[in-house]
């Protein structure tokens, strides 16, 4: 994928997400992780079930929520601050947020939860 291919659909992914439409995030992020290679592969991964975890916060499954956020969270443990100019390493935090706001048996709200764009690209 040309790197110009890659931050537009990453971009598109980012918009959907800042604005809650996380399963949209996932499709346009699917296809960058079905063309990059790991490290990246893995990364965008875990950005892609944080995004479909906090789809199905917002359907009421906190469960399957948790489920995929401890996955994410083992796909971006060594992920960098920023990737593909966004605030990765911060996005990391608020899933370990979320997931520990469901373990103690609360709903976070999905729309707390905003990726940064840094100026850093």
């Amino acid at each position: 994928m040309e790197a110009g291919e890659r931050k537009r659909r990453m971009d598109a992914g980012c918009a959907a997400f800042n604005r809650g439409e996380f399963y949209e995030a996932h499709e346009h992020w699917e296809d960058v992780w079905n063309e990059v290679d790991d490290p990246d592969r893995r990364w965008v991964q875990g950005m892609i079930q944080v995004a479909t975890g906090l789809h199905k916060l917002q359907r009421f499954r906190s469960d399957v929520c948790a489920t995929l956020l401890a996955k994410a969270l083992g796909k971006l443990h060594d992920v960098p601050a920023v990737l593909d100019g966004f605030e990765v390493g911060a996005l990391r935090a608020e899933a370990e947020r979320v997931l520990a706001a469901i373990g103690r048996g609360e709903r976070p709200d999905p729309a707390s939860v905003v990726l940064h764009c840094s100026k850093a690209d």
